[in-house]
């Protein structure tokens, strides 16, 4: 789901708006992230971190688009990529976590509420 927002909202943007395609990939990842952490029963942030671990995936056999642009030499552009997967990983992980349902009382009747 957040590959799909992603990759659409990059194909809509002009090759020269460079803060919409760091955007469309952070939008996507987090709204995916937070559709998995609301339809978890536990753990959001463990579902909505997945949600980034895929993303990432996609995105290293080139079907999703990186964050952030690549340029320069190898240790550069490394660095550029591992700071791009993890603001997408946190962000995901943290959407999910925002999302995810909390505890409620297992007593329906509220009898035990005084305990």
């Amino acid at each position: 789901m957040g590959t799909a927002i992603a990759s659409l909202l990059r194909l809509s943007a002009s090759p020269t708006a460079s803060i919409f395609g760091i955007a469309a990939p952070l939008c996507g990842i987090a709204l995916g992230g937070y559709l998995a952490g609301k339809l978890a029963k536990y753990v959001g942030l463990y579902h909505g971190a997945l949600v980034g671990v895929g993303y990432v995936l996609v995105e290293a056999i080139g079907l999703a688009p990186a964050p952030l642009e690549s340029a320069g030499d190898g240790l550069t552009e490394g660095l550029s990529i591992i700071a791009g997967d993890a603001l997408l990983l946190a962000l995901a992980a943290l959407a999910g976590w925002i999302a995810a349902p909390r505890g409620v009382s297992s007593s329906s009747s509220g009898t035990d509420r005084g305990r």
